[in-house]
């Protein structure tokens, strides 16, 4: 069985935690990655999340049967400016902090890029200096997320320091993705606590990739599915870009691998 879960803003009219619960339920996932920021922004800053906070959408989502596998806190770590770069990372602190009270085992970020707005692909991002940047600010929240409990998740990027996977969907040793997805669960074993499915489709002319709903796109969906399942049992495995009906959708076709 596949613990599908999805990210709470892919569930497009969900503007309060209640609407939210209740279109998980009924899209039939049983957990949530909560990005506040994308979701909730008036609730989302460092100043203003809370233990009570953290109880109100952990009592309301479990009302309806839907647990917060991850809390994300989507910071630029590399950020290349030291002032913001410090800001961003005490909003992180503060998400690892009041984790526990929402229920989430885990705190989530991407690594980051040397622009300031990450997005371009560059492969700037994947010098030495790039990686030591990285791994000084990983190391401070690891300490952090040690203090409170908390799991400090690093999500890979193609545009990242960590990155798998480049723009003509190919990995980044031209490998097959079940065959990556099998090394990745090899390499890093019980370090991984949560997977993102995330389809997408590849410019004929090799321009760019494009997220989209699962089985829309080229991802080999069942075959990851089964390799994840075979490897990390009943992990939470969150949709990503997967939207609204194509949830239940999914969940329908795959949940019972």
């Amino acid at each position: 069985m596949i613990n599908f879960g999805a990210r709470g803003h892919d569930v497009t009219d969900a503007d309060t935690p209640e609407k939210l619960a209740r279109g998980l339920a009924e899209y039939g996932v049983h957990n949530v990655q909560l990005a506040l920021p994308r979701q909730f922004p008036d609730l989302a800053g460092a100043e203003r999340i809370n233990p009570g906070m953290g109880s109100y959408f952990r009592r309301v989502l479990g009302e309806c049967g839907v647990d917060i596998a991850v809390l994300g806190c989507y910071i630029n770590m590399t950020h290349p400016d030291d002032a913001t770069r410090e800001t961003l990372l005490r909003r992180f602190e503060a998400y690892l902090a009041n984790a526990r009270f929402f229920g989430a085992p885990v705190v989530a970020s991407e690594t980051g890029s040397v622009d300031a707005d990450p997005g371009r692909f560059t492969e700037e991002n994947f010098t030495e200096e790039m990686y030591q940047r990285s791994l000084a600010s990983v190391r401070r929240l690891v300490a952090v997320g040690e203090r409170f409990g908390a799991i400090v998740g690093v999500e890979p990027g193609a545009n990242h320091p960590t990155a798998y996977t480049t723009p003509s969907g190919r990995t980044v040793r031209d490998g097959d993705q079940v065959e990556i997805t099998r090394k990745a669960l090899e390499a890093f074993g019980d370090r991984i606590v949560a997977v993102h499915i995330d389809d997408f489709t590849v410019d004929p002319d090799g321009g760019g990739l494009h997220r989209c709903n699962v089985d829309e796109g080229v991802m080999d969906v069942r075959g990851i599915l089964e390799a994840v399942s075979a490897a990390r049992p009943y992990i939470p495995v969150i949709l990503e870009e997967t939207r609204d009906e194509a949830i239940a959708r999914t969940v329908r076709k795959y949940g019972s691998l």
